[in-house]
């Protein structure tokens, strides 16, 4: 089940909520919630509007909830329970590290994380409740008050069981933020390391040179007062968590990180690291890494290249490979700057490679050298041989052309929306992630039941390099692409999402020979846009909001924003629609007739007698909704009369 998601607009990048404190702390401000239902991803019925007064552009502190009573409710006709850790709150707040970025909203973590219970028994509700107050900080100095000064507040749940219910009733809940205290004087201007003794006052990392100078957390003002010593070194590496590289008695001629071996593409050498110190940063991949030595690889060709960095099938232990950007080719290997960041790439256990041993695959730019670390899980030391290799990615996939077309085309976009690069994604360090988009029509949609697609048309904005995804089409028998272990694959064209020149563009697949769709069966067709993650852009479907379609909603699924399946655009607030349009032919290998609901070829009683079953509300897929409007009615009985008698053949 979905524990969170966070889906950004185009100019965003992903909130990763840390343990870091803020410095200081001051107001507080609180909202209190009763007896409303909470709806799967839907805040509108809930939200409140809190009014900071004036507090627009303010740092966040913390957030945290208090005086907790749910029912969380296993509703009828529901596949699963839903479950008390599926309960989140949302919060406006604007990104201050990115500038222009643009409100965003926090889907919280639940406050009953963890508790992946409900209900036993289906048509009933169970009480979760928790009086104790849940406290959690932000990043400092990173998210901001929107600033009009105004915080829109919310309950939702991550988790939707189909049934169209409630998932859970909040019977009382109060939902609090501080706002943190203001950047110290000398820490906006700050210069020089804050890991070395600069000679001025402050330092140039804006969140450390915060904590260091306040005495809320331990700090000493005089670093922001008067000068950078060593003393305030000492404590921006406690209180900042700043790596120092240190490599004692090296063993190996490559123990250390600045003095690695050089390797050729295609080299294979054997190494040890029973001796070897731990020098670099711990490995995000294998619960810290261990012992490790160094490599360097560089790629001195004009174009990038796939790199593949492999222990498998060749070590004695459980290995794991880190590589790290270490510069322009020729350049010193300085520990400060190389591991300022996060690994490039990193690897612990490779598919299909035996006994735990490793195999990493990246993209080295042009002009770059890169640093190996091969080390093992949790400690873990060996011997075993490492082989590197390179070469140049796959060319590109061609652009499409859609040439001569079958007469017929459908969309649900207006005929006047204009396309906007207005979409919101999932992303990471402000780039995207691999995710997927998708729109969902009907027979009625389609104009017909049968239909054969020749091209599709669909609204892009790439602001990075090119990337690699698809055009998929499939059936489902739900109204939506949810649950996806549903879908059922039609055809799939392969797609080069190249950058586009403008903001934003309109880009097409075509299927050599046609897709033959077929919702005689009163299925629905759902069209799928699947991309890579991006390597140093935003890349997104583009459309308009929702007054630039005529039916239908637009649908997203991003693993790395927490989400288990689709989720719809609207139900986080969002009123994005992606623009396609489809081109083909209607009715191909014969005129559809869709209200001969019994398949006799005929349009008489029998089909007219199902409309009366089907009278009233009837979701799709409904055969009986003749107009596809979600009802079953009139408009429908004079379909059922204008195709009265036999079917065309």
């Amino acid at each position: 089940m979905n524990s969170g998601i966070l889906w950004l607009g185009a100019t965003s990048c992903t909130l990763g909520l840390a343990t870091a404190v803020m410095a200081g702390g001051s107001e507080r401000f609180e909202v209190s919630f009763s007896g409303v239902d909470v709806f799967p991803g839907d805040i509108t019925g809930n939200v409140q509007n809190l009014d900071t007064a004036g507090q627009g552009g303010r740092y966040y502190g913390s957030f945290g909830y208090s005086n907790l009573d749910f029912d969380v409710c296993y509703n009828p006709g529901g596949s699963f329970p839903n479950w008390a850790s599926e309960i989140q709150f949302v919060m406006e707040m604007e990104d201050g590290s990115s500038a222009g970025a643009g409100a965003l909203f926090l889907l919280a973590p639940s406050p009953f994380a963890g508790d992946d219970t409900g209900a036993d028994v289906e048509g009933t509700c169970s009480n979760r409740a928790a009086a104790d107050e849940i406290d959690n900080a932000f990043p400092a100095f990173t998210y901001q008050v929107p600033d009009d000064g105004l915080v829109d507040i919310g309950i939702s749940a991550s988790f939707d069981d189909g049934t169209g219910l409630r998932h859970s009733v909040c019977n009382t809940a109060n939902y609090y933020f501080t706002l943190g205290a203001d950047i110290p004087p000398g820490c906006a201007s700050g210069t020089g390391s804050c890991s070395e003794p600069n000679g001025t006052p402050a330092c140039d990392d804006l969140s450390c040179c915060a904590n260091v100078c306040d005495t809320n957390q331990g700090g000493d003002p005089f670093c922001c007062d008067s000068s950078w010593d060593s003393s305030c070194v000492d404590l921006a590496l406690t209180l900042c968590n700043i790596f120092v590289y240190s490599c004692d008695a090296p063993s190996y001629a490559n123990d250390c990180a600045t003095s690695p071996i050089s390797l050729a593409n295609g080299d294979t050498v054997a190494f040890d690291t029973t001796l070897a110190n731990q020098d670099g940063p711990a490995f995000t991949c294998a619960n810290g890494g261990g012992p490790s030595v160094w490599y360097l690889v560089a790629n001195e060709s004009a174009v990038a290249q796939q790199l593949t960095v492999s222990t498998c099938n060749a070590a004695t232990y459980d290995t794991a490979i880190a590589l790290y950007d270490a510069g322009a080719i020729g350049g010193t290997i300085d520990p400060a700057v190389v591991f300022a960041n996060t690994e490039f790439a990193c690897n612990d256990d490779g598919g299909g490679c035996a006994d735990f041993s490793s195999l990493l695959v990246a993209t080295m730019d042009p002009g770059v050298q890169y640093l190996i670390a091969v080390g093992g899980y949790e400690g873990a030391a060996g011997t075993g041989s490492l082989t590197v290799s390179w070469s140049e990615p796959e060319p590109p996939i061609d652009p499409y052309t859609c040439d001569a077309p079958g007469p017929d085309s459908f969309s649900q976009t207006a005929a006047n929306a204009v396309l906007q690069n207005n979409a919101l994604a999932c992303a990471g360090g402000g780039i995207t992630t691999a995710q997927k988009y998708a729109r969902v029509y009907t027979a009625a949609d389609m104009g017909s039941d049968r239909f054969t697609i020749d091209c599709v048309e669909f609204g892009v904005a790439n602001s990075g390099s090119y990337l690699e995804g698809a055009i998929n089409l499939y059936t489902t028998v739900n109204s939506g692409p949810a649950p996806s272990s549903d879908l059922v694959l039609v055809a799939s064209a392969p797609y080069g999402f190249y950058p586009t020149t403008e903001d934003a563009e309109f880009s097409l697949v075509s299927f050599d020979g046609g897709a033959e769709i077929d919702l005689s069966g009163g299925e629905s067709l759902v069209i799928e846009l699947e991309t890579d993650a991006s390597l140093d852009g935003f890349a997104a479907p583009a459309g308009g909001v929702t007054a630039d379609v005529t039916s239908g909603e637009t649908w997203g699924f991003a693993l790395d924003c927490g989400d288990v399946d689709y989720v719809t655009y609207g139900s986080f607030g969002s009123d994005f629609e992606w623009f396609v349009n489809v081109q083909g032919t209607a009715g191909e290998g014969g005129t559809p007739c869709p209200a001969d609901f019994d398949g006799n070829g005929i349009v008489d009683g029998g089909d007219f007698g199902q409309i009366l079953i089907s009278w009233g509300p009837c979701p799709a897929p409904c055969a009986a909704d003749l107009d596809g409007d979600g009802q079953v009615g009139g408009s429908d009985v004079g379909q059922i009369l204008i195709s009265w008698g036999p079917c065309a053949p």
